[in-house]
């Protein structure tokens, strides 16, 4: 396991308060989904020599190579993503997910708990575009604050409807962000949130989890694309963003 990478005065992101040092990072790349809006395993799928699930666990490697990493996949699929992301990350830790997403999470930041962190980076592996970069500065701005998400600006202009479809009004803009991943929280407060939460209810991600307790949340914009793979069209774009930087 590895401390956390130190703050860069260079990068905007970094925390005036880092989280110290000693600190131990794991990352919990999820990966358990059973794709059905993709219509298959969306993860196996190619981006130029690597599956959609290698490129993402190749970007947190490159944003902290000493950390611990905990893979979380369906059981069924377990042997195969062992196989298969062993070469790009040889310390990987394979762990079975749940039906849930946030039953895959957990699971995951259970491992890297009993493992000895107590920072976690928790990353969707359908999101394989992050830049290390990105993943840096999130990790870092955690100084001070339980939990810290990479966001994005949202450019288009977002209306609030009612039940019929009617427009009830404009939201602010500048006010808004887009959640992406890696979303980086300390282990003992999610521990501590989970054992109060009410975990039949769907949760869509951990930030929602802490915000629902009160607990503030930093958001750190992105300064690189960092789209998600949810359709057919969303891997062409993908493969033609590569493309377009190679």
């Amino acid at each position: 396991m590895s401390s956390l990478p130190p703050p860069r005065s260079d990068y905007p992101h970094s925390p005036d308060n880092p989280h110290p040092k000693h600190s131990q990072l794991a990352f919990v790349c999820v990966g358990a989904g059973r794709g059905v809006r993709f219509g298959g395993d969306k993860l196996a799928e190619r981006l130029g020599s690597r599956t959609v699930f290698a490129a993402a666990l190749g970007a947190l490697v490159r944003a902290a190579p000493e950390a611990l990493m905990v893979v979380v996949v369906c059981d069924a699929m377990l042997e195969f993503w062992r196989d298969q992301l062993s070469p790009e990350c040889p310390q990987a830790r394979f762990v079975s997910g749940g039906d849930r997403r946030q039953d895959s999470v957990r699971a995951g930041v259970l491992y890297a708990a009993q493992a000895g962190a107590d920072v976690v980076a928790v990353h969707d592996a359908a999101r394989p575009l992050v830049d290390p970069e990105d993943v840096e500065a999130v990790i870092n701005a955690v100084g001070g604050v339980a939990g810290a998400i990479l966001s994005a600006r949202i450019s288009d202009t977002v209306k609030r409807v009612d039940g019929n479809g009617m427009v009830v009004d404009t939201l602010p803009r500048e006010k808004l962000r887009s959640a992406l991943t890696p979303q980086v929280f300390q282990i003992a407060t999610l521990l501590e949130v989970w054992q109060r939460a009410d975990l039949k209810r769907v949760w869509t991600d951990e930030a929602t989890l802490l915000e629902s307790a009160g607990i503030p949340v930093r958001s750190v914009l992105a300064r690189h694309p960092n789209p998600k793979v949810t359709t057919e069209a969303d891997l062409e774009l993908m493969r033609a963003m590569m493309g377009s930087v190679s």
